[in-house]
Protein backbone atom coordinates (compact mmCIF):
# COMPACT_ATOMS: atom_id res chain seq x y z
CA UNK A 1 0.00 0.00 0.00
CA UNK A 2 2.87 2.28 0.76
CA UNK A 3 4.09 1.70 -2.67
CA UNK A 4 0.67 2.63 -4.02
CA UNK A 5 0.66 5.88 -2.14
CA UNK A 6 4.02 6.68 -3.31
CA UNK A 7 2.78 6.09 -6.77
CA UNK A 8 -0.25 8.49 -6.40
CA UNK A 9 0.13 12.13 -7.26
CA UNK A 10 1.22 14.62 -4.60
CA UNK A 11 -2.14 16.44 -4.53
CA UNK A 12 -3.92 13.35 -3.34
CA UNK A 13 -1.45 12.88 -0.55
CA UNK A 14 -1.93 16.45 0.58
CA UNK A 15 -5.67 16.01 0.87
CA UNK A 16 -5.25 12.86 2.84
CA UNK A 17 -2.94 14.56 5.33
CA UNK A 18 -5.42 17.35 5.91
CA UNK A 19 -8.10 14.83 6.58
CA UNK A 20 -5.90 13.14 9.18
CA UNK A 21 -5.15 16.40 10.99
CA UNK A 22 -8.85 17.20 11.22
CA UNK A 23 -9.51 13.81 12.62
CA UNK A 24 -6.87 14.27 15.29
CA UNK A 25 -8.23 17.68 16.30
CA UNK A 26 -11.73 16.29 16.49
CA UNK A 27 -10.60 13.40 18.67
CA UNK A 28 -8.75 15.74 21.02
CA UNK A 29 -11.80 17.88 21.35
CA UNK A 30 -13.91 14.87 22.06
CA UNK A 31 -11.48 13.69 24.71
CA UNK A 32 -11.39 17.14 26.30
CA UNK A 33 -15.16 17.30 26.34
CA UNK A 34 -15.37 13.95 28.06
CA UNK A 35 -12.72 14.77 30.72
CA UNK A 36 -14.27 18.08 31.96
CA UNK A 37 -17.87 18.01 33.37
CA UNK A 38 -20.35 20.40 32.16
CA UNK A 39 -21.83 23.24 34.24
CA UNK A 40 -24.99 21.19 34.75
CA UNK A 41 -23.03 18.28 36.23
CA UNK A 42 -20.75 20.24 38.89
CA UNK A 43 -23.35 21.07 41.72
CA UNK A 44 -24.40 17.43 42.14
CA UNK A 45 -20.87 16.35 42.86
CA UNK A 46 -20.50 18.97 45.64
CA UNK A 47 -23.68 17.77 47.34
CA UNK A 48 -22.36 14.26 47.21
CA UNK A 49 -19.12 15.37 48.84
CA UNK A 50 -21.02 17.28 51.55
CA UNK A 51 -23.26 14.32 52.21
CA UNK A 52 -20.24 12.07 52.49
CA UNK A 53 -18.60 14.47 54.99
CA UNK A 54 -21.76 14.76 57.05
CA UNK A 55 -22.07 11.02 57.15
CA UNK A 56 -18.47 10.67 58.31
CA UNK A 57 -19.05 13.28 61.06
CA UNK A 58 -22.17 11.48 62.27
CA UNK A 59 -20.34 8.22 62.35
CA UNK A 60 -17.47 9.80 64.33
CA UNK A 61 -20.03 11.38 66.74
CA UNK A 62 -21.78 8.06 67.33
CA UNK A 63 -18.50 6.25 67.82
CA UNK A 64 -17.26 8.86 70.30
CA UNK A 65 -20.58 8.65 72.18
CA UNK A 66 -20.45 4.84 72.23
CA UNK A 67 -16.90 5.01 73.62
CA UNK A 68 -17.95 7.56 76.26
CA UNK A 69 -20.91 5.39 77.35
CA UNK A 70 -18.70 2.32 77.46
CA UNK A 71 -16.21 4.10 79.72
CA UNK A 72 -18.97 5.74 81.75
CA UNK A 73 -16.77 8.28 83.51
CA UNK A 74 -16.96 12.03 83.96
CA UNK A 75 -13.70 12.39 82.06
CA UNK A 76 -15.07 10.39 79.08
CA UNK A 77 -18.25 12.43 78.85
CA UNK A 78 -16.27 15.66 79.25
CA UNK A 79 -13.96 14.62 76.38
CA UNK A 80 -17.00 13.92 74.22
CA UNK A 81 -18.36 17.42 74.88
CA UNK A 82 -15.00 18.98 74.09
CA UNK A 83 -14.70 17.10 70.77
CA UNK A 84 -18.36 17.23 69.73
CA UNK A 85 -19.73 20.46 71.14
CA UNK A 86 -22.64 20.31 68.69
CA UNK A 87 -23.00 16.54 68.64
CA UNK A 88 -26.23 14.59 68.87
CA UNK A 89 -25.61 13.57 72.47
CA UNK A 90 -24.40 16.84 74.04
CA UNK A 91 -27.45 17.22 76.30
CA UNK A 92 -27.32 13.62 77.45
CA UNK A 93 -23.57 13.85 78.09
CA UNK A 94 -24.14 16.91 80.30
CA UNK A 95 -26.84 15.05 82.23
CA UNK A 96 -24.58 12.07 82.67
CA UNK A 97 -21.81 14.31 84.06
CA UNK A 98 -24.22 15.90 86.56
CA UNK A 99 -25.52 12.50 87.63
CA UNK A 100 -22.02 11.06 88.04
CA UNK A 101 -20.88 14.07 90.08
CA UNK A 102 -23.93 13.75 92.32
CA UNK A 103 -23.31 10.04 92.71
CA UNK A 104 -19.67 10.67 93.57
CA UNK A 105 -20.69 13.29 96.13
CA UNK A 106 -23.17 10.89 97.73
CA UNK A 107 -20.61 8.10 97.76
CA UNK A 108 -18.06 10.40 99.41
CA UNK A 109 -20.72 11.51 101.89
CA UNK A 110 -21.57 7.91 102.81
CA UNK A 111 -17.92 6.94 103.12
CA UNK A 112 -17.15 9.91 105.34
CA UNK A 113 -20.17 9.06 107.51
CA UNK A 114 -19.12 5.41 107.73
CA UNK A 115 -15.62 6.50 108.78
CA UNK A 116 -17.06 8.84 111.42
CA UNK A 117 -19.33 6.08 112.75
CA UNK A 118 -16.41 3.67 112.87
CA UNK A 119 -14.27 6.16 114.83
CA UNK A 120 -17.21 7.09 117.06
CA UNK A 121 -15.55 10.22 118.46
CA UNK A 122 -16.70 13.81 118.70
CA UNK A 123 -13.68 14.84 116.61
CA UNK A 124 -14.64 12.42 113.80
CA UNK A 125 -18.24 13.66 113.67
CA UNK A 126 -17.04 17.25 113.76
CA UNK A 127 -14.76 16.57 110.76
CA UNK A 128 -17.72 15.08 108.88
CA UNK A 129 -19.79 18.20 109.53
CA UNK A 130 -16.95 20.42 108.33
CA UNK A 131 -16.58 18.49 105.07
CA UNK A 132 -20.28 17.71 104.47
CA UNK A 133 -22.20 20.48 106.17
CA UNK A 134 -25.20 19.78 103.92
CA UNK A 135 -24.72 16.03 103.78
CA UNK A 136 -27.35 13.39 104.39
CA UNK A 137 -26.13 12.77 107.95
CA UNK A 138 -25.27 16.32 109.05
CA UNK A 139 -28.12 16.58 111.57
CA UNK A 140 -27.32 13.17 113.02
CA UNK A 141 -23.62 14.07 113.21
CA UNK A 142 -24.41 17.24 115.17
CA UNK A 143 -26.56 15.22 117.57
CA UNK A 144 -23.75 12.72 118.03
CA UNK A 145 -21.27 15.53 118.74
CA UNK A 146 -23.59 16.92 121.41
CA UNK A 147 -24.12 13.49 122.95
CA UNK A 148 -20.45 12.58 122.88
CA UNK A 149 -19.36 15.93 124.29
CA UNK A 150 -21.83 15.44 127.12
CA UNK A 151 -20.66 11.85 127.57
CA UNK A 152 -17.00 12.85 127.65
CA UNK A 153 -17.77 15.54 130.21
CA UNK A 154 -19.80 12.98 132.20
CA UNK A 155 -16.93 10.48 132.22
CA UNK A 156 -14.41 13.12 133.21
CA UNK A 157 -16.61 14.38 136.05
CA UNK A 158 -17.12 10.81 137.27
CA UNK A 159 -13.38 10.09 137.13
CA UNK A 160 -12.73 13.25 139.15
CA UNK A 161 -15.41 12.27 141.69
CA UNK A 162 -13.96 8.78 142.07
CA UNK A 163 -10.47 10.22 142.44
CA UNK A 164 -11.63 12.57 145.20
CA UNK A 165 -13.77 9.86 146.81
CA UNK A 166 -15.62 12.31 149.05
CA UNK A 167 -19.30 12.85 149.67
CA UNK A 168 -18.97 16.41 148.38
CA UNK A 169 -17.46 15.17 145.09
CA UNK A 170 -20.18 12.56 144.50
CA UNK A 171 -22.89 15.06 145.43
CA UNK A 172 -21.48 17.58 142.93
CA UNK A 173 -21.50 14.88 140.23
CA UNK A 174 -25.17 14.04 140.80
CA UNK A 175 -26.07 17.73 140.75
CA UNK A 176 -24.22 18.46 137.50
CA UNK A 177 -25.10 15.19 135.73
CA UNK A 178 -28.51 14.25 137.07
CA UNK A 179 -29.06 11.90 134.11
CA UNK A 180 -25.43 10.81 133.76
CA UNK A 181 -24.22 7.26 133.29
CA UNK A 182 -22.97 6.96 136.88
CA UNK A 183 -25.76 8.62 138.86
CA UNK A 184 -26.95 5.38 140.45
CA UNK A 185 -23.42 4.43 141.45
CA UNK A 186 -22.77 7.93 142.78
CA UNK A 187 -25.85 7.65 145.01
CA UNK A 188 -24.66 4.26 146.24
CA UNK A 189 -21.25 5.72 147.03
CA UNK A 190 -22.90 8.60 148.87
CA UNK A 191 -25.03 6.21 150.92
CA UNK A 192 -21.96 4.12 151.75
CA UNK A 193 -19.96 7.20 152.72
CA UNK A 194 -22.82 8.50 154.86
CA UNK A 195 -23.09 5.16 156.59
CA UNK A 196 -19.35 5.05 157.15
CA UNK A 197 -19.35 8.61 158.46
CA UNK A 198 -22.22 7.74 160.81
CA UNK A 199 -20.34 4.69 162.06
CA UNK A 200 -17.17 6.70 162.56
CA UNK A 201 -19.08 9.38 164.45
CA UNK A 202 -20.78 6.68 166.50
CA UNK A 203 -17.47 5.08 167.45
CA UNK A 204 -15.88 8.43 168.26
CA UNK A 205 -18.82 9.49 170.41
CA UNK A 206 -18.72 6.17 172.24
CA UNK A 207 -14.96 6.46 172.78
CA UNK A 208 -15.47 9.96 174.18
CA UNK A 209 -18.29 8.75 176.44
CA UNK A 210 -16.16 5.89 177.74
CA UNK A 211 -13.24 8.24 178.30
CA UNK A 212 -15.44 10.65 180.27
CA UNK A 213 -17.16 7.78 182.10
CA UNK A 214 -19.93 10.01 183.37
CA UNK A 215 -23.70 9.71 183.31
CA UNK A 216 -23.91 12.93 181.29
CA UNK A 217 -21.52 11.54 178.67
CA UNK A 218 -23.45 8.28 178.29
CA UNK A 219 -26.74 10.15 178.24
CA UNK A 220 -25.43 12.45 175.50
CA UNK A 221 -24.33 9.44 173.46
CA UNK A 222 -27.75 7.81 173.72
CA UNK A 223 -29.51 11.03 172.75
CA UNK A 224 -27.31 11.59 169.71
CA UNK A 225 -27.06 7.98 168.56
CA UNK A 226 -30.37 6.43 169.52
CA UNK A 227 -29.71 3.49 167.19
CA UNK A 228 -25.95 3.42 167.57
CA UNK A 229 -23.86 0.31 168.00
CA UNK A 230 -23.27 0.97 171.72
CA UNK A 231 -26.66 2.22 172.88
CA UNK A 232 -27.43 -0.87 174.92
CA UNK A 233 -24.07 -0.73 176.64
CA UNK A 234 -24.46 3.01 177.26
CA UNK A 235 -27.80 2.40 178.99
CA UNK A 236 -26.21 -0.29 181.12
CA UNK A 237 -23.42 2.08 182.09
CA UNK A 238 -25.97 4.75 182.93
CA UNK A 239 -27.96 2.39 185.11
CA UNK A 240 -24.82 1.26 186.90
CA UNK A 241 -23.66 4.83 187.47
CA UNK A 242 -27.07 5.90 188.73
CA UNK A 243 -27.22 2.95 191.13
CA UNK A 244 -23.73 3.53 192.37
CA UNK A 245 -24.23 7.27 192.51
CA UNK A 246 -27.32 6.92 194.59
CA UNK A 247 -25.35 4.80 197.00
CA UNK A 248 -22.30 7.02 197.27
CA UNK A 249 -23.54 10.48 196.33
CA UNK A 250 -26.57 11.81 198.17
CA UNK A 251 -29.38 13.17 196.06
CA UNK A 252 -30.10 16.88 195.88
CA UNK A 253 -33.20 18.61 194.57
CA UNK A 254 -31.17 20.67 192.05
CA UNK A 255 -34.37 22.15 190.61
CA UNK A 256 -35.11 23.82 193.95
CA UNK A 257 -31.47 24.87 194.39
CA UNK A 258 -31.27 26.43 190.92
CA UNK A 259 -34.58 28.25 191.27
CA UNK A 260 -33.47 29.74 194.60
CA UNK A 261 -30.06 30.67 193.20
CA UNK A 262 -31.66 32.45 190.24
CA UNK A 263 -33.96 34.35 192.59
CA UNK A 264 -31.01 35.41 194.74
CA UNK A 265 -29.20 36.74 191.65
CA UNK A 266 -32.29 38.73 190.69
CA UNK A 267 -32.49 40.28 194.15
CA UNK A 268 -28.80 41.24 193.97
CA UNK A 269 -28.45 42.26 190.32
CA UNK A 270 -31.99 43.13 189.36
CA UNK A 271 -33.81 42.05 186.22
CA UNK A 272 -35.84 38.90 185.84
CA UNK A 273 -35.19 35.19 186.07
CA UNK A 274 -35.14 33.43 182.73
CA UNK A 275 -35.54 29.78 181.90
CA UNK A 276 -32.12 29.90 180.28
CA UNK A 277 -30.51 30.87 183.59
CA UNK A 278 -32.21 28.00 185.41
CA UNK A 279 -31.25 25.51 182.67
CA UNK A 280 -27.61 26.65 182.81
CA UNK A 281 -27.63 26.07 186.54
CA UNK A 282 -29.20 22.62 186.16
CA UNK A 283 -26.60 21.65 183.56
CA UNK A 284 -23.75 22.75 185.83
CA UNK A 285 -25.21 20.83 188.80
CA UNK A 286 -25.63 17.65 186.74
CA UNK A 287 -22.07 17.85 185.40
CA UNK A 288 -20.72 18.42 188.87
CA UNK A 289 -22.59 15.37 190.17
CA UNK A 290 -21.24 13.27 187.26
CA UNK A 291 -17.71 14.43 188.07
CA UNK A 292 -18.14 13.52 191.73
CA UNK A 293 -19.37 10.06 190.72
CA UNK A 294 -16.50 9.61 188.30
CA UNK A 295 -13.76 10.76 190.73
CA UNK A 296 -15.32 9.39 193.91
CA UNK A 297 -12.49 6.90 194.34
CA UNK A 298 -9.99 9.77 194.61
CA UNK A 299 -11.77 11.39 197.54
CA UNK A 300 -11.22 10.24 201.11
CA UNK A 301 -14.11 9.14 203.27
CA UNK A 302 -13.46 12.04 205.66
CA UNK A 303 -13.63 14.56 202.80
CA UNK A 304 -16.87 13.03 201.53
CA UNK A 305 -18.45 13.30 204.98
CA UNK A 306 -17.24 16.86 205.36
CA UNK A 307 -18.18 18.14 201.88
CA UNK A 308 -21.28 16.18 200.83
CA UNK A 309 -23.81 17.44 203.39
CA UNK A 310 -27.50 17.56 202.60
CA UNK A 311 -28.46 19.30 205.87
CA UNK A 312 -27.14 22.72 204.82
CA UNK A 313 -29.18 25.45 203.17
CA UNK A 314 -29.62 24.77 199.43
CA UNK A 315 -27.03 22.03 199.01
CA UNK A 316 -25.23 22.08 195.65
CA UNK A 317 -23.22 19.52 193.70
CA UNK A 318 -21.06 22.32 192.39
CA UNK A 319 -20.16 23.35 195.94
CA UNK A 320 -19.56 19.74 196.93
CA UNK A 321 -17.23 19.21 193.95
CA UNK A 322 -15.29 22.37 194.77
CA UNK A 323 -14.92 21.27 198.40
CA UNK A 324 -13.84 17.75 197.49
CA UNK A 325 -11.26 18.87 194.93
CA UNK A 326 -9.76 21.47 197.29
CA UNK A 327 -9.44 18.95 200.14
CA UNK A 328 -7.94 16.37 197.79
CA UNK A 329 -5.41 18.85 196.38
CA UNK A 330 -4.41 19.97 199.86
CA UNK A 331 -3.81 16.38 200.91
CA UNK A 332 -1.63 15.89 197.84
CA UNK A 333 0.48 18.88 198.78
CA UNK A 334 0.91 17.48 202.31
CA UNK A 335 2.42 14.22 201.04
CA UNK A 336 6.15 14.11 201.94
CA UNK A 337 6.88 11.66 199.16
CA UNK A 338 5.84 14.22 196.59
CA UNK A 339 7.46 17.37 197.95
CA UNK A 340 9.86 16.01 200.58
CA UNK A 341 9.75 16.40 204.32
CA UNK A 342 10.77 20.06 204.27
CA UNK A 343 11.55 22.67 205.12
CA UNK A 344 10.83 24.15 201.68
CA UNK A 345 12.66 27.08 200.12
CA UNK A 346 10.86 29.35 197.71
CA UNK A 347 12.63 29.87 194.35
CA UNK A 348 14.62 33.02 193.90
CA UNK A 349 13.20 35.62 191.53
CA UNK A 350 14.80 38.51 189.73
CA UNK A 351 14.90 41.85 191.56
CA UNK A 352 12.96 43.43 188.75
CA UNK A 353 9.99 41.21 189.55
CA UNK A 354 10.20 41.96 193.29
CA UNK A 355 10.28 45.67 192.66
CA UNK A 356 7.61 45.63 189.99
CA UNK A 357 4.77 47.93 190.73
CA UNK A 358 6.64 49.90 193.44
Amino acid sequence: MTDDLRRQPSAGRTALLKLAVVAVIAGAALVSACSQPSDSQQPGAQEQQQAAGEQARKEADEKAWADAEKTGTVAAYTAYLQNFGAGAHVSEASQRIVALNEQARKAADEKAWADAEKAGTAAAYTAYIQNFGGGAHAAQARQRVTELSRKEADEKAWADAEKAGTAAAFTAYTQNFSSGAHVAEARQRLAALDEQARKDADEKAWADAEKAGTAAAFTGYVQKFGSGAHVAEARQRLAALNTQGRKEVPSIDIQKTCQAAAGAMVSLMGGTTTEQDVNACLDSEQKARDQIVKDRATYSAADKRQCMRTDVYLPSYVEWLTCLEMERDVRKMERPEQFGAGPWTLPKVRPAINTAGR
